[in-house]
């Protein structure tokens, strides 16, 4: 059986409470289904293999925990600004190289145990990880190298610098660097087939890449209370709030759509779901009896069974919105703009509904919510969409298939 080290910097991957720790988590379940697995995390290691319970595979898994190591060394003595920077330098052997407190964290682990065994791949998750390439590339320049593109990040960045949040020399930077993955990594995994051409568009079309779409764990399909509901009460949004794509796409609705559906059914409630805060220029949005925020929650099916359809107003980003898998494996019919369900493979007005203008928008939110028989209509087709495209399980074999067939030429 292959091995395969995968490189998660996160600390937070199980319970996932936002679409990329979802799809980082569900990657490690596929992958120890079908490889040797090991791995590198931040979250601790007991909390993080409670999963098991319910995702037995990773009891074979090999799982190291940052939180384990303890360094004594001569940059510990220094004050942590100067211990961080000359920690990065010095393990990237690069003099201005900017500081990585994350590579410094699991640095240690990953030249463990790159020394004690051979891998037949490494797979880097988040694009800070590409830092560690020439370190693996040290000691073994025949491993092949796997990036997991959660989003494309040039587009990402385009929208920051209209926002003016980041420099025109940051986006360059940006830009760079992914153009340079052909140079870097053997190959490249993306969200969607969008992101996938885009990324070979930068790269010269010298990248190899594969599309592993995100995903949801099939359940079977309750009644929900919120859809077969005669006269629904609720509808939801869900996203992390710290997310600037999240965050303007709600203002919009809230802003621009909701007056209009709240001017037609006045005793509807918007929910609102995800972690972090508004910006404080969106915090008018929240003075409204109409609209409840919840924050992070712990388990969101709840609030998807109150729910009669989800909406994704999303004006910006890449990837492909675990949101909208989410919802419709859970069996809630969502409304989204093109731009929220690019990379999945949906027909508006069979599986869900699209609309990019505000009073499109507003028309197809209610015309779900005034007919319970167009909700299970949608519903039933989206989770047979759920079932034949979008199954982890399918996805993690598709996965393997690449990785195998990949290596073999």
């Amino acid at each position: 059986m292959k091995k395969i080290l995968v490189i998660c910097p996160f600390d937070s991957i199980y319970p996932p409470l936002n679409g990329g720790m979802q799809r980082c988590f569900h990657l490690l379940v596929q992958l120890s289904k079908h490889f040797e697995l090991t791995a590198i995390i931040h979250q601790d290691k007991e909390s993080f293999m409670s999963c098991t319970a319910e995702y037995p595979t990773l009891e074979t898994a090999r799982i190291y925990s940052t939180k384990d190591l303890i360094s004594k060394d001569i940059f510990s003595i220094l004050p942590f600004k100067f211990e961080i920077a000359l920690r990065s330098r010095w393990y990237q052997k690069e003099l201005f190289r900017s500081a990585d407190s994350s590579l410094i964290k699991y640095y240690p682990l990953l030249i463990k145990l790159l020394q004690k065994q051979k891998f037949d791949f490494v797979v880097l998750e988040d694009n800070a990880t590409l830092n560690a390439v020439k370190i693996i590339r040290r000691f073994d320049k025949k491993v092949k190298l796997l990036y997991d593109a959660h989003n494309v990040d040039s587009n990402l960045g385009k929208s920051a610098l209209k926002r003016k949040e980041i420099t025109p020399q940051d986006l360059r930077n940006v830009i760079k660097k992914e153009s340079l993955l052909h140079k870097r990594v053997d190959a490249v995994f993306t969200c969607s087939r969008r992101d996938q051409q885009e990324l070979s568009r930068l790269n010269g079309e010298d990248l190899i890449t594969s599309v592993v779409p995100n995903g949801v764990t099939i359940s079977n399909i309750k009644y929900n209370e919120g859809v077969y509901c005669e006269r629904p009460e609720y509808i939801l949004f869900c996203g992390s709030l710290w997310s600037m794509p999240n965050a303007e796409g709600l203002y919009w609705f809230c802003k621009r759509i909701w007056p209009l559906i709240y001017d037609k059914l006045p005793y509807l409630k918007l929910l609102v779901i995800g972690s972090g805060s508004l910006p404080q220029k969106y915090y008018e949005i929240i003075d409204s009896a109409q609209i409840e925020f919840f924050g992070e929650v712990s388990d969101i099916k709840p609030f998807y069974n109150k729910a009669a359809v989800s909406i994704v107003p999303l004006l910006t980003g890449s990837g492909t919105r675990l949101k909208i898998l989410e919802a419709m494996g859970i069996g809630v019919p969502v409304v989204s703009t093109s731009i929220g369900v690019e990379g999945i493979d949906v027909t508006d007005g069979f599986d869900m509904l699209i609309a990019d203008n505000e009073k499109l928008f507003a028309e197809k939110v209610i015309e779900l919510l005034e007919s319970k028989e167009f909700r299970i209509y949608i519903q039933k087709n989206a989770n047979k969409l759920i079932r034949e495209k979008y199954d982890w399980d399918i996805i993690g074999s598709e996965m393997a298939d690449f990785i195998n067939c990949w290596n073999n030429t």
